[in-house]
């Protein structure tokens, strides 16, 4: 039973059959013709990238679900998680002297969420890269809006964010990236169930060390830390630790000087709970927050929010189609500008993206960039999804003698000349257990020979 066990496959991952690959060529085919106009040139990246390309750097939050490992040769691989870092070195490697370029993708990605979770998902998406103008922006949202209505003649609705305004408010309370982070992957319950006492104990337990106001850091330098340690180890023999002194003083340092002021972090994480649930029309809702964040520096990120929102309807959107929402995130942490996901009328999000200007950097230089993916997968199982895969006649040639394999062999010929799916068989007991068989799975004619005739049987 355990050997039997060995050879199942990893939990987390599915085999496909023709079927799904028929109906994932055909929205394929589909993306593809349809991004072709729009300019975009049709790549493919391996599946296996160096992991230094999908390091924290790139402001990654799912860093610990990437598939890592070491090749024969010893170097760090990952399985690709995320198509944008793979594209960004593919631009790199093979740039040419155009200002921007334009790329669509399909594939899959790899996660891990569980041993009862799937851990991988086919994408389709775009990237713009060598632009940050409005129009690259408004280009983006609006493909990705078009193509998704047309492929499930149903309304697809825009919701739209900026996280370089949540960027902003964070950083004016000169708050650690740790702490951005953790306020960023929390935004709902801020939004939702937000209370003083509730997100403080979430932060401690996830390793955020907070400080009374009081407390003045910047007070005490780091010679002040190391003396008072040293001064502990040599004077209590009960202080060792099995850590050597340099070590823990170090680590001690390191705690203090990125810990956070409790009041800032309150503070920050107040402002933010008004800001995401502001639920208003495109006008009033710049305005309302802009009351919010009057004391920190947004105007521009609110002004690019406005300009990008209201010039949609160039593409025919209407603002009813659009919903703001200043507590959208996205689950790559390296987005900078608006960011966006698309719905359909169940609220399923089928896909999104955004700007992200900063992803280049991790690899040496600074790019601009902008790109939506859709989740190919919810797709091509969603109701308004209609593929027909084409009908064939599917025909088996049973022979039970050698002396008619020649014969057989020519029948075949024939029959897929046709257009009709043909197999040979011998398998089988007899013929009556064929046509039994036949009948079960969609056979519509079986042919075999007897007294050196062609002999038919429909099913």
């Amino acid at each position: 039973m355990d050997d039997k066990n060995n050879l199942n496959k990893i939990s987390g991952f599915s085999d496909r059959f023709s079927n799904e690959l028929g109906i994932s060529n055909k929205l394929d085919y589909e993306f593809f013709n349809f991004t072709k106009l729009w300019g975009y040139e049709r790549i493919d990246t391996p599946i296996i990238e160096k992991s230094s390309i999908f390091s924290r750097k790139t402001g990654s939050s799912i860093g610990s679900n990437i598939y890592n490992f070491r090749d024969p040769s010893g170097l760090d691989v990952s399985l690709r998680p995320d198509f944008t870092p793979s594209i960004m070195r593919l631009f790199l490697e093979n740039r040419n002297n155009s200002n921007e370029v334009r790329y669509s993708y399909s594939g899959e990605i790899y996660r891990y969420a569980s041993s009862n979770n799937k851990n991988y998902s086919r994408q389709n998406g775009v990237e713009l890269i060598g632009n940050n103008n409005l129009f690259s922006d408004l280009e983006i949202i609006a493909m990705s809006k078009i193509f998704l209505e047309k492929i499930l003649s149903e309304e697809i609705r825009i919701s739209i964010g900026h996280l370089g305004i949540l960027q902003e408010v964070i950083k004016s309370f000169e708050l650690s990236d740790r702490v951005a982070l953790f306020i960023l992957q929390n935004i709902d319950q801020i939004r939702t169930n937000y209370s003083e006492d509730a997100i403080i104990i979430k932060a401690e337990e996830s390793g955020i060390v907070f400080l009374e106001e009081s407390f003045e850091i910047k007070e005490i330098q780091n010679q002040d830390f190391s003396l008072l340690l040293k001064s502990a180890f040599n004077s209590d023999s009960n202080f060792e630790q099995t850590r050597d002194k340099d070590s823990i003083i170090s680590g001690m340092i390191n705690k203090f000087s990125s810990s956070t002021s409790r009041e800032k972090f309150l503070q920050c994480v107040s402002i933010i709970n008004k800001l995401v649930n502001i639920n208003l029309n495109l006008e009033e809702s710049i305005s309302e927050a802009n009351l919010v964040l009057k004391n920190i520096s947004v105007k521009n990120k609110l002004k690019n929010l406005y300009d990008l929102t209201s010039n949609l309807s160039h593409y025919d959107i209407d603002q009813s189609e659009i919903f703001i929402d200043y507590g959208l995130v996205r689950e790559w942490g390296y987005y900078t500008g608006f960011v966006f996901n698309l719905t359909n009328s169940n609220n399923d999000i089928l896909g999104g993206g955004g700007r992200y200007d900063s992803v280049g950097n991790s690899l040496g230089e600074k790019l601009s960039a902008a790109g939506f993916a859709v989740d190919s997968e919810k797709i091509i199982h969603s109701k308004n999804f209609s593929f027909e895969v084409p009908k064939s006649k599917k025909v088996i040639i049973y022979i039970d003698d050698q002396n008619d394999l020649n014969e057989a062999i020519d029948t075949c010929k024939k029959e897929r000349s046709k257009g009709n799916i043909v197999s040979l068989n011998s398998s089988f007991a007899n013929l009556e257990e064929l046509k039994l068989w036949s009948s079960k799975n969609e056979i519509s004619e079986v042919i075999f020979f007897e007294n050196n005739k062609i002999n038919r049987s429909k099913i």
